[in-house]
């Protein structure tokens, strides 16, 4: 990429586009030459949240028109997981976030279940610490009921979704209505994990916490600094 090229060109270009088409094309779901005409209509003329919404408005229009049967289409078109053994900063690429907006834009109504189900999927290839917020703010008992699983789950990345998407001040994030007492729970089986991506995404969160109620940061630091872990 040329030396002074914007982030969106860079992380949102023909060749990344051209990369996410290709999934879908190898697992006959659609067709890729299309699918990059439609998205490079206009895509130099966004700024980088708006080229992840236009992706995920053309990813709905190549997909199948059911939402289960768009869930499943993407199953089958999803490249491998992050290496497991690379255990810090591997966050994964951008092309795959206009997935987690399509679940935001389609799955709301569409089956609380087999969309937590899909973001667990796609977590495990790019971050989808925002798109779960949409989530916890129209169905929080259901999505808060992953997040405590997702908070023992085998997969680094799965374990860190649970603390970087319930964040209470994270970037560029839609506000969440959770509290410490909804929150700290899911901490208290996270900060002690093997793994420096979910810890770092933990003290993340703490501080978050700091900017409105201190006392509950300190009080849970001295319980874990007695647990001895």
């Amino acid at each position: 990429m040329a030396k002074g090229d914007s982030l969106a060109d860079q992380l949102f270009n023909r060749d990344t586009v051209e990369r996410l088409a290709s999934y879908f094309d190898a697992a006959s779901v659609f067709s890729a030459d299309p699918f990059v005409a439609d998205v490079m209509d206009g895509l130099h003329d966004l700024e980088l949240k708006a080229r992840i919404g236009h992706i995920a408005d053309v990813l709905a229009r190549h997909l199948p028109n059911d939402f289960g049967d768009a869930v499943a289409a993407i199953y089958t078109a999803l490249p491998p997981p992050l290496d497991p053994s690379l255990q810090d900063d591997s966050f994964g690429h951008f092309i795959y976030a206009p997935l987690g907006v399509f679940v935001e834009n389609h799955g709301l109504e569409g089956g609380i279940s087999r969309s937590l189900d899909l973001l667990e999927a796609l977590t495990m290839r790019f971050s989808m610490e925002f798109s779960i917020r949409a989530f916890l703010n129209k169905h929080p008992v259901e999505t808060m009921q992953r997040v405590r699983y997702w908070a023992s789950h085998e997969n680094y990345h799965v374990r860190r979704l649970a603390s970087e998407g319930t964040r209470p001040r994270l970037p560029w994030g839609h506000n969440v209505g959770l509290t410490t007492d909804d929150t700290l729970p899911i901490l208290d089986m996270l900060y002690a994990d093997q793994t420096r991506f979910v810890t770092r995404s933990v003290a993340n969160h703490l501080n978050d916490i700091t900017k409105t109620n201190p006392n509950a940061v300190i009080e849970r630091l001295d319980r874990w600094q007695a647990a001895g872990k």
